[in-house]
């Protein structure tokens, strides 16, 4: 009865003495949320994993730019003493995020869609709001209570251990907010922009424009039978003719210094010329059901009508209906090597081994069996290895039913090396600054563009000309190399 006693008392002094009566340093006024160390020691940890997430855009101008336009407004925020680090991900997502702390992140994708620097600075101001408003922080120590409160359950029947950390703060960090502080991150995002004389102004433009975009990337992806993930600030609780949002918006205005010049918006499209669009090279190119990396030689073709997806570490194919998934990666080998043994020993238990080699590669297939560690029943799924020189694929086959042979084979043989005539399709696309002509049409552009699908629309998206606009005579204007 002590021992459980004693625990409880442990579990609640943890509690308060993470959260500490924090205050507020927008409100003022005292909040459950965790500390400034706590906030500290989170974002310096979860940065690790962004890291290995994503790779860091390679182009240290726009590093550089990205990371001024963040110190200024950061430096008239409420938290100036905090040590903000902004970073451009290499990434097509649209999105932008920031964790406690002080570790803000833009995509080169969201930076795709804007038109002046007032647009990208209406974005990290939003998500400095977010840590100036200690989001993350209060996010957590609601979550930690909640955990905190089974824990107590737990021990006081005899049963479980205390909670880590990882379980508490793995989902609290990089979701969305719920309206009211979405709200306050516009409204803190709005007033440190007018404060470095940027009009308030254009943070409603740049909430269109992403809206714009979010309705186009889901029809295209209803089209497509897939989810689409947009961001999750500036406009995910309200829509841009929110009466509110415009509101706190054109409040800020009175932030603004009049007698003081904008900041300059050209530079922005100066700079975001020959930026990549879309997937990079540097990880790949997807063109429907085939993926092409230049850097690495290397083809490969997944069933007809699966949906690929690339991150950093791994590439896989999803089946139509979701119930299958072929996964590769790669893995660094120092040869000589066995490859009639490698394939055993990446995978402990491999059953009907075959020699599936093509004229370019050895490769070798079989079934793996593991023990599911939540029910204790064997698991099945399809592997194989394919070995070139210092480079080895690791290519496992998942689902709720066993891949059929075939199927499974087809991909594991497909790997090949790049064809002379298959090197331009790995190349990456980039976005070119072209002056518009008389006579020249969004329809016109598009089609000089090295656009696939929806080469219109997405001119238009990118040049905040969508659904219907078109470029007026020496307009500059985005399009796609």
């Amino acid at each position: 009865m002590f021992k459980h006693i004693s625990k409880l008392a442990f579990a609640a002094s943890l509690l308060l003495l993470l959260q500490a009566c924090a205050t507020n340093p927008v409100s003022g006024r005292p909040e459950l949320a965790m500390s400034k160390s706590w906030e500290l020691s989170a974002g310096a940890k979860y940065h690790q994993s962004i890291l290995k997430q994503y790779q860091i855009y390679d182009d240290p101008e726009l590093q550089k730019y990205v990371d001024d336009i963040g110190q200024r407004l950061a430096r008239k925020s409420h938290r100036p003493d905090l040590p903000f680090t902004f970073t451009l991900l290499d990434s097509p997502e649209v999105n932008a995020f920031a964790l406690p702390g002080g570790y803000v992140y833009i995509t080169r994708g969201i930076m795709s869609y804007m038109n002046k620097e007032s647009h990208l600075a209406g974005v990290i101001g939003h998500e400095i709001g977010h840590v100036t408003g200690r989001h993350g922080a209060q996010r957590a120590a609601q979550q930690q209570l909640s955990q905190v409160a089974a824990v107590a359950v737990a021990v006081g029947t005899g049963s479980g251990e205390l909670f880590q950390a990882s379980q508490m703060l793995g989902g609290a960090l990089m979701s969305g907010y719920g309206r009211k502080q979405e709200l306050e991150s516009d409204r803190l995002g709005a007033e440190y922009i007018a404060q470095n004389n940027y009009t308030p102004d254009d943070m409603i433009d740049v909430i269109g424009i992403l809206k714009n975009q979010e309705l186009f990337a889901a029809e295209r992806a209803k089209t497509e039978g897939r989810q689409v993930q947009g961001y999750h600030g500036l406009y995910s609780t309200h829509p841009r003719n929110d009466q509110r949002l415009q509101e706190v918006i054109k409040a800020a205005d009175k932030f603004r210094d009049v007698s003081q010049p904008v900041p300059d918006n050209g530079r922005f499209l100066e700079l975001t010329d020959g930026m990549a669009f879309g997937e990079s090279e540097s990880q790949g190119i997807t063109r429907g059901n085939k993926f092409y990396h230049k850097g690495l030689n290397l083809f490969v073709e997944f069933p007809e009508g699966w949906r690929i997806q690339n991150t950093q570490s791994v590439l896989g194919a999803i089946a139509p209906d979701g119930s299958q998934v072929i996964k590769m990666q790669m893995d660094s080998i120092a040869p000589p090597v066995d490859p009639s043994r490698y394939l055993g020993s990446k995978f402990q238990s491999v059953r009907d081994v075959r020699d599936v080699s093509t004229t370019e590669d050895q490769a070798f297939a079989g079934i793996a069996t593991v023990q599911d560690q939540s029910t204790g029943q064997q698991q099945s799924f399809r592997v194989s290895t394919v070995t070139r020189g210092s480079q080895a694929f690791v290519i496992t086959g998942l689902g709720k039913t066993q891949l059929p042979n075939q199927t499974f084979f087809d991909t594991t043989k497909s790997i090949r090396k790049l064809k002379p005539s298959e090197v331009k399709l790995a190349e990456g696309r980039h976005i070119k600054l072209v002056k518009a002509k008389r006579g020249d049409t969004i329809a016109s552009l598009a089609r000089r563009s090295n656009l696939d699908q929806y080469a219109e629309a997405q001119i238009r998206l990118i040049n905040d000309l969508y659904p219907s606009g078109e470029p007026a005579v020496g307009q500059l204007i985005k399009i796609i190399e």
